[in-house]
């Protein structure tokens, strides 16, 4: 006899999928898996990359601490920490060999001290028995400075107030040539003026002391132009043709004085100068100054015509300092010079004034900067600290690098600690000028 066969069976399994229910030895869908370490080590290097930044030539730099961590099962052996570069020398680290179990941490440091300004770069190399990163590399980068750079900003102001100007023209006979191309730009000069808005006075007198119609008057008629001139550019021409016949013996801060006090001041000369005015004296000469005082005696008395020194500037268009230039106007021997006009000179850098050569090949700048310099723009400007490394200045006016030239650029002067504009670098009305540079520090 057969008996019928009832089977019960118990499952856990979902027949239509072949996959445990939840609960069992599945998680929920909605959960991530977790990954679990495998058997090997594996090595974590905190920070992935190392940069010193800027420190201070021969001074160590602040330590940066790295950390190795064993993100593996097996034990982590670290065999060796070692510095590989041309510039190891400037590093240094205290890393040792070590062994960490899963999850440890080791720490160690990494210096550097820079003996030069430049840049220094190396890596640091870690090896371990890590299968898959046997040696793991970290850039570490420094730079040598030899301070902080500081950074400061000036603005190109001018002075709102009526200004004179007093033009002392060389009127001897090696002069036709300069004064022919000063003429030529005199243009330039009034429409700076007129182009600032401002009140001023222009006069014209000559370096000849020895000739009484001259001798510290201010020639033509009216004896100045003001703003409300008609044709200011044509009269001002006309002034300024003084001719070449006028003495070899060139003494023009005694005609500048002699124009600028009585008995001239209230006579021949009334009205040009002004009780509330800023002054401007600019000469033109490819001679130095004879006059009977010097450069200090000068700067002295004019200073004095006013209550605030800064209302009066001295500008020089003459030949350079020292042995002069050439491309002058007077002979000497075989060549064409401008003697070095180092009196006047002497008297723009005490007042604050302009200097350019009269041997420039264009008198298109230095007319312009004349005018700028006379309606109180500066183009030498005093810096608040010592730079320690001339050669990283930089120097921007209106967002635009101006580079470190005599010419048409800027130049620094150690003894002033200050930078001066040239030629078409001089900064015009209302420029913002920025200054950046590196400074001293000691070590900390």
């Amino acid at each position: 006899m057969i008996l019928p066969l009832f089977l019960a069976a118990c499952t856990d399994y979902n027949l239509s999928t072949g996959e445990p229910p939840v609960g069992k030895d599945r998680e929920p869908d909605d959960e991530e898996e977790v990954e679990e370490p495998g058997p090997d080590p594996e090595i974590e290097v905190t920070p992935s990359s190392i940069d010193f930044g800027n420190v201070l030539r021969d001074c160590d730099g602040q330590p940066v601490e790295v950390t190795i961590t064993n993100k593996g099962v097996a034990a982590l052996r670290v065999r060796d920490i070692a510095l590989a570069g041309d510039a190891i020398a400037k590093f240094g680290e205290d890393g040792d060999e070590v062994e960490l179990a899963t999850g440890e941490k080791y720490k160690f440091e990494v210096q550097f001290t820079p003996s030069a300004y430049v840049t220094y770069e190396v890596d640091l190399e870690i090896n371990s028995n890590d299968p898959d990163e046997g040696i793991t590399t970290v850039p570490v980068i420094g730079t040598g400075t030899s301070g902080s750079i500081y950074e400061e900003s000036f603005e190109q102001t001018y002075i709102d107030a009526p200004i004179d100007v007093l033009w002392v023209l060389d009127n001897s006979g090696s002069m036709d040539e300069s004064l022919s191309r000063l003429n030529d730009q005199l243009d330039l000069f009034i429409g700076a003026f007129l182009a600032l808005g401002l009140d001023f006075h222009i006069g014209v007198v000559t370096t000849d002391m020895d000739n009484g119609s001259q001798s510290g008057k201010l020639q033509g008629s009216p004896t100045y132009i003001d703003s409300s001139t008609g044709d200011p550019v044509g009269k001002f021409q006309d002034r300024a043709s003084v001719g070449s016949g006028g003495s070899g013996d060139e003494k023009g801060l005694d005609a500048a004085k002699t124009a600028m006090t009585d008995p001239l001041l209230s006579g021949a000369n009334s009205g040009f100068l002004r009780s509330d005015s800023t002054i401007s004296v600019i000469v033109l000469s490819d001679e130095n100054d004879s006059s009977s005082m010097n450069a200090t005696a000068f700067t002295r008395w004019f200073e004095g015509l006013r209550a605030d020194p800064d209302q009066t500037t001295f500008n020089a268009f003459v030949g350079d300092s020292g042995f002069g230039c050439t491309g002058g106007d007077i002979w000497k021997g075989d060549f064409i010079e401008a003697v070095g006009g180092d009196v006047y000179i002497d008297v723009a850098a005490d007042t604050d004034g302009f200097f350019a050569s009269i041997c420039s090949e264009d008198f298109a700048a230095p007319v312009t900067n004349m005018a700028r310099s006379s309606a109180g723009m500066k183009s030498t400007f005093e810096l608040t600290e010592t730079p320690s490394d001339i050669s990283r200045m930089e120097v921007y006016v209106d967002g635009k690098a101006t580079d470190s030239d005599g010419i048409d650029g800027y130049t620094y002067d150690a003894g002033d600690n200050s930078i001066t504009f040239h030629g078409d670098a001089f900064p015009d009305a209302s420029a913002s000028i920025e200054v950046s540079y590196p400074i001293d520090e000691s070590c900390k």
